[in-house]
């Protein structure tokens, strides 16, 4: 659910859009006409409880698999939130799922997972702003639907975990991360506190909301500063791999796992911070975000690894992270993206289901280094679908959510010989993407809004 590299922020760096096709075919509209299955509404009055029996087309297309993949086009829509709260309840309630992962900060994640479990605290004081999607918070919608996991978890027999499988804070700060690994070295080795020392003084006066206020911060940070902050997170690293054996006889396995688990996220959000600055700069490399996307996918395998055979997790975040496709390798978007990784890694284990949607609003972000985030965002018309995007093919259902299994629609298509979207929303723009290859369902909302406690501001101008 977290966008840590800001795909929207990227969007006049996408190379321009090959010459549309005329239309949507009309074999694959028709098709799509007749063959969605229609969800509840999502209008004003929804609610998140009650009957679920309208997602049962679901059970086919998940099957047996491990994961299953929630996505969205832009974070903070109010009918994403909506809809992704009644398939975890019946992925959790109907197929006996057992984790719920998000697109969220690893190490921020674990306090969540401890009060979905039941422990003390406020949930919107652990979602507070600067610790969520964009630096805004989780919305109301996830937290409504975490408070859901733990009335859940209070009589359940076997409870839903929580994990977030992100890195910390948007990418905009190594502390959330580096702080637990200091407590944990003063116990097993304190001289390794010096990189680490480091690594928080070069990256504290940078750090900000999202990924977007250090890596403007980054353009005006000398070189060899830059390259002292890496090295000293690469000798830190290298320490924990080498002492593995010693820090594991001092403070136990799983203490070592999850330390070691932070400082690969500090390491990694030291390169997405790079990575975005080179894209500022004018220097967009697909290659250099592709870390992200590997700790992002890591952290759910290492999870489903230690929790074995019988665990089964619904994965919450972007379109654009839980595609099963790739992108262009000279693009500037991720090369390897975490659902290609999680594919490669599962097989059929694997399901995403993408979330898009027709009219409405949505969000639109804005680069901006004099903003505290990095970035301004704005509320933007939803654009008419281009006539070579997945969201064309929805026309003919109106009215309510509409669910297709993207797997049957493609086989129609290359059985009959008809062109397959070649693109798919992400915000205001439409993105190069084989969206009948990248996902095994699509869910088109034909009308969306911004969540419900994100602040009144006027649209972003000139967009």
């Amino acid at each position: 659910m977290n966008d840590r590299i800001h795909h929207s922020d990227l969007r006049d760096l996408l190379p321009p859009a090959e010459p549309a096709l005329p239309a949507a075919p009309a074999g694959l509209t028709r098709w799509v006409a007749s063959h969605a299955s229609r969800l509840a509404g999502l209008g004003p009055g929804a609610g998140l409880e009650g009957p679920l029996d309208d997602l049962e087309p679901l059970r086919d297309l998940v099957g047996g698999a491990r994961v299953v993949a929630l996505g969205e086009n832009s974070h903070q829509i109010r009918e994403f939130g909506l809809l992704r709260h009644r398939i975890l309840r019946f992925l959790v309630e109907e197929l006996g799922f057992t984790a719920c992962a998000m697109e969220y900060g690893a190490a921020e994640g674990r306090p969540v997972d401890a009060w979905v479990q039941g422990g003390p605290g406020d949930i919107d004081d652990l979602l507070a702003p600067g610790r969520g999607i964009e630096g805004l918070g989780l919305p109301a919608e996830c937290r409504d639907t975490l408070r859901w996991l733990r009335r859940h978890n209070s009589a359940a027999a076997h409870p839903v975990r929580f994990l977030g499988c992100d890195i910390p804070r948007a990418g905009g700060s190594l502390a959330p991360v580096l702080e637990p690994v200091a407590a944990y070295l003063a116990t097993v080795d304190p001289g390794a506190l010096r990189f680490l020392d480091t690594a928080l003084e070069i990256s504290g006066p940078i750090s900000g909301g999202t990924v977007m206020v250090p890596a403007y911060a980054r353009l005006a940070l000398a070189p060899a500063v830059q390259d002292r902050l890496t090295t000293a997170l690469a000798r830190l690293l290298g320490r924990f791999t080498d002492l593995r054996e010693t820090y594991t006889e001092r403070g136990g396995t799983a203490a070592y796992e999850t330390a070691l688990s932070d400082v690969r996220a500090a390491v990694t959000t030291d390169r997405a911070q790079r990575a975005m600055a080179e894209a500022l700069a004018g220097a967009p490399d697909g290659p250099g975000f592709a870390a992200r996307e590997r700790y992002l996918a890591d952290t759910l395998l290492e999870f489903l690894e230690r929790s074995g055979p019988g665990t089964r997790a619904v994965l919450v975040g972007h379109n654009a992270h839980i595609q099963r496709s790739a992108n262009r390798a000279d693009g500037p978007l991720a090369s390897t993206t975490m659902g290609n990784l999680l594919s490669r890694a599962l097989g059929a284990d694997y399901v995403p289901l993408a979330l898009t949607g027709n009219g409405g609003e949505t969000v639109e972000n804005v680069p901006d280094p004099d903003h505290p985030f990095g970035m301004r965002w704005g509320r933007a018309a939803v654009p008419e679908a281009a006539p070579d995007s997945v969201e064309a093919l929805f026309p003919g259902v109106p009215g309510e959510p509409a669910l297709v299994d993207a797997r049957a629609l493609r086989a129609y298509a290359r059985r009959h010989g008809l062109p397959e979207p070649v693109r798919t929303r992400l915000d205001t723009a439409f993105i190069e993407v084989p969206a009948l290859e990248a996902f095994d369902g699509i869910i088109c909302v034909p009308d969306t809004s911004l969540s419900a406690d994100l602040p009144r501001q006027p649209p972003v101008s000139g967009h």
